[in-house]
């Protein structure tokens, strides 16, 4: 009952509280200065390297509709590739900056965290991507910058580029279709022409029934008669099917110009260049560190050294039944 009223005097007493503080502010300042003095040369670089951030910022373009995704979003979707967070961890040996054993099991999660700690990013307001690199080699911090902006223009056109291939093989095929089409038409014309002597069905048919009627009412014969005659006739059989053939030929080839057209566009798109991020600010070599904030560190590590000092002072006193004043 007597050690619960001590505890209960000692702790409920502000004023004695801090007039204990007070008569203590010899050690607790000498705690202050001493974990001032040993936060500070652990925070140093030799004990923490420094880390230097450099920044980007790119405008997504020339990005195809997938789904009803934002360019802003596709653009997203490409900084998240596997393909290039594996390339710039290989081309900067990022495992041997992160202190990463490559050869542990768990080797790869472990990169992939770091990688997420040190490179960034962020949407802004006007929808472009915000990019953060962080190093502690400055010069590094900016070239990693430099080479994901080249990877994610090589990513975003060899997608688009397969894309319009496929198109390109479509359209191909179509327009190959046609002309197969466009070439049976035209054969079974041009044998038409050479077997029966027709070559153009509305023309011939009024000039040789107009001779034709000539011959017969002067009564002539002979070998013109028969020329004549026999081109009637063949007209007669066979120039329906021939005119029937040729408006179909003409309608073929119309449509083999707009297939030909469509498949020059999508081959014109295939093998353009285009870029796909536009980079408004260009990454540069950082000449400040953003890490560790050293004045940061020491703050908070003296604030705690004093309190968990006082703490144990407090504790202590109370322990012993001691009765501050």
């Amino acid at each position: 009952m007597t050690e619960f009223k001590s505890y209960q005097e000692y702790f409920t007493s502000t004023s004695k509280i801090f007039e204990f503080a007070f008569k203590k502010w010899r050690f607790l300042l000498g705690v202050f200065v001493v974990s001032a003095v040993l936060s500070g040369v652990f925070s140093g670089p030799k004990f923490i390297a420094p880390e230097f951030e450099s920044q980007a910022v790119v405008y997504p373009a020339n990005l195809g509709g997938y789904s009803g995704e934002t360019r802003l979003e596709q653009m997203f979707q490409y900084l998240q590739s596997n393909v290039l967070r594996d390339s710039i961890i290989k081309k900067f040996n990022l495992y041997e900056e992160y202190n990463i054993d490559s050869t542990k099991p768990t080797s790869k999660n472990a990169i992939i965290k770091e990688y997420s700690n040190h490179i960034e990013y962020n949407s802004t307001k006007f929808e472009s991507v915000e990019m953060l690199a962080r190093s502690t080699d400055p010069e590094k911090s900016k070239a990693i910058l430099d080479e994901t902006i080249k990877l994610l223009d090589e990513i975003i056109r060899k997608t688009e580029r397969e894309k319009y291939y496929e198109h390109v093989l479509i359209n191909k095929r179509l327009l190959d279709e046609k002309k197969e089409q466009v070439d049976s038409l035209q054969s079974i014309i041009t044998s038409m022409s050479k077997k029966y002597g027709i070559l153009d069905y509305i023309v011939q048919t009024e000039m040789v029934t107009e001779g034709y009627l000539k011959f017969l009412l002067e009564g002539k014969k002979g070998k013109d008669f028969e020329e004549v005659n026999e081109l009637y006739e063949n007209l007669k059989k066979h120039g329906r099917y021939y005119h029937d053939i040729n408006s179909r030929l003409n309608t073929f080839n119309t449509e083999y110009l707009g297939r030909l057209n469509h498949y020059e566009h999508s081959v014109k798109d295939y093998e353009k260049l285009l870029t796909h991020s536009y980079v408004i600010v260009e990454p540069e070599v950082p000449d400040k560190k953003v890490s560790p904030i050293r004045w940061l560190i020491v703050v908070m590590a003296s604030i705690s050294s004093v309190l968990f000092a006082f703490l144990l002072l407090l504790i202590t006193g109370a322990r012993k039944g001691s009765d501050v004043k």
